[in-house]
């Protein structure tokens, strides 16, 4: 279970992606908002980013952010952060299977 410190908390928007265009060799999506939330940041755990690399998934998780428990919130979905950080999503956890914390595993990138 999550120990949540409660003072290491400021409000982020969870964002979806709501279009895609054509752009050069690929795609660029376009994301809205759709929720501004209190949540705790922090660097994610050495045992975390260690477990990530173990597994058949290759992706960096840089962050760990947990916030009240929803139900809209998906893996496709990203972290804006209030400095214009983003941090895209990899992994969802119900904190205990309470429906009472998210945690999220984020991969810090340049949007």
């Amino acid at each position: 279970m999550i120990q949540r410190r409660g003072g290491n908390r400021r409000y982020v928007d969870l964002q979806a992606i709501t279009g895609r265009a054509a752009s050069g060799d690929g795609y660029v999506n376009t994301w809205a908002t759709y929720a501004r939330v209190p949540a705790e940041v922090a660097p994610a755990p050495a045992s975390n980013t260690e477990r990530q690399a173990a597994s058949t998934q290759d992706m960096p998780i840089t962050h760990r952010v947990v916030l009240d428990f929803r139900t809209d919130v998906r893996p496709q979905h990203r972290v804006r952060l209030k400095d214009t950080r983003t941090l895209y999503i990899r992994g969802m956890q119900n904190d205990g299977e309470r429906d009472r914390t998210l945690v999220l595993d984020c991969e810090e990138r340049a949007s």
